[in-house]
């Protein structure tokens, strides 16, 4: 893909229209910048886009679940997928595929389980959240 590298708006280009024309090309220049910043790998998952990222250290064992946060958005996410897993036993990222049981309600989710790993092992998980 090619680099975006616009031509800014400047008031010499346009010297009949000076008077007027200055405060147009201020705001023109300005979004143009933005643009051109998001589209050339400045669009994150936070800022940007109808998503989250969430990260949870716990103890994987039943009395521990279920786990809980509040949404970012006030909606029902379409799915939740983990995308990464740390084994704080062993002090490494674990090779574990984790399958997380979850649901929403009322601006919450709840993870009532994480199958798939080894029970009574402390995890941090970072888990994407889509919402559309």
């Amino acid at each position: 893909m090619s680099k975006l590298n616009p031509a800014k708006l400047t008031l010499e280009d346009f010297p009949k229209q000076r008077d007027w024309i200055g405060p147009l090309f201020t705001v023109l220049n300005s979004f143009t910048g933005d643009l051109v910043g998001a589209l050339s790998n400045g669009i994150n998952v936070e800022d940007n886009l109808f998503q989250e990222i969430r990260e949870i250290k716990w103890r994987n064992s039943s009395g521990d679940y279920p786990l809980k946060f509040r949404s970012k958005f006030k909606t029902n996410p379409k799915g939740l997928y983990p995308i990464y897993l740390f084994d704080h036993t062993t002090n490494a990222y674990s090779t574990l595929q984790p399958w997380v049981v979850w649901s929403y309600n009322e601006g919450s989710i709840l993870i009532s389980n994480i199958s798939g790993l080894t029970s009574g092992t402390t995890y941090t998980i970072r888990l994407k959240v889509e919402y559309g």
